[in-house]
């Protein structure tokens, strides 16, 4: 299976950044990620990463900036539950709104020392490390 996702790094004025939790019956449940989801067909990224914004945390995004693309393979003993996700990952630092969970989701303003504590799927970490060096 292959998923393209549109992720968003959201940075406030603070250098803080923004990270929601997973639900536990999600992939990869209960680990901080960066907000964002799946790409839909006939969607741009920078469409999917708007809408799925708007969705989960009720905020416009006003302007992004690319940051990486990062592909990863979750691998299982069963092929069918294997998993290829390409994550196209933009910076965030201009929205109209405060960012709260809308579905729920716990979420939080952390700085960028915080980053390499916090448990996140393997396919961020590529981002944490990014971020960690800048």
């Amino acid at each position: 299976m292959f998923v393209q996702v549109a992720v968003a790094v959201i940075i406030n004025e603070d250098e803080q950044i923004f990270i929601s939790r997973r639900s536990a019956e999600q992939h990869q449940g209960n680990k901080w990620e960066f907000p964002g989801g799946k790409v839909e067909k006939n969607e741009t990224v920078q469409e999917a990463l708007n809408r799925e914004i708007k969705e989960e945390l009720g905020i416009d995004v006003q302007s992004m900036t690319h940051l990486i693309d990062i592909t990863h393979e979750y691998k299982s003993d069963m092929p069918e539950q294997s998993k290829t996700v390409t994550l196209e990952v933009f910076e965030v630092r201009q929205w109209l709104g405060e960012p709260i969970g809308l579905e729920g989701q716990p979420t939080r303003w952390v700085k960028r020392a915080e980053l390499s504590e916090i448990e996140f799927p393997k396919a961020n970490e590529e981002i944490v490390e990014l971020l960690l060096r800048n």
